[in-house]
């Protein structure tokens, strides 16, 4: 016996795992939407900061970004550790989170730099 979990086993763990982080993206994708839908009007302008209108702009340009990066990510295999992946899908998944990653995190960066200078 060189294994020891069963294949079975693991196929269930993998199915749970693939539930539960369906499940967490559904109640963040309900919770980013309730808590835009369901604010005040008066918190929409904050300090002359509007904020309705920049919580909608996020929400809506990550969305934006994670499909044009899922579009333009590559589907070429890659070799880890001797072993060929070829799934297109999560080759792109895969690419979508990197480079979505990388944008947001150099956003950060500019955003922080022209907010510094700006009077």
């Amino acid at each position: 016996m060189n294994s020891i979990v069963s294949p079975f086993f693991a196929d269930v763990m993998l199915g749970l795992m693939y539930l539960v982080v369906a499940i967490a993206l559904g109640v963040t994708a309900y919770s980013v939407w309730h808590g835009l839908r369901n604010r005040r009007k008066g918190d929409d302008v904050i300090n002359r900061v509007p904020a309705g209108r920049i919580g909608w702009c996020v929400a809506i340009g990550l969305v934006v970004c994670m499909v044009l990066t899922f579009l333009l990510g590559s589907s070429d295999p890659v070799v880890t550790n001797g072993v060929r992946f070829t799934d297109t899908l999560w080759l792109k998944v895969t690419d979508m989170f990197i480079y979505t990653s990388t944008l947001l995190i150099i956003g950060c960066f500019v955003s922080a730099i022209v907010s510094r200078f700006r009077s």
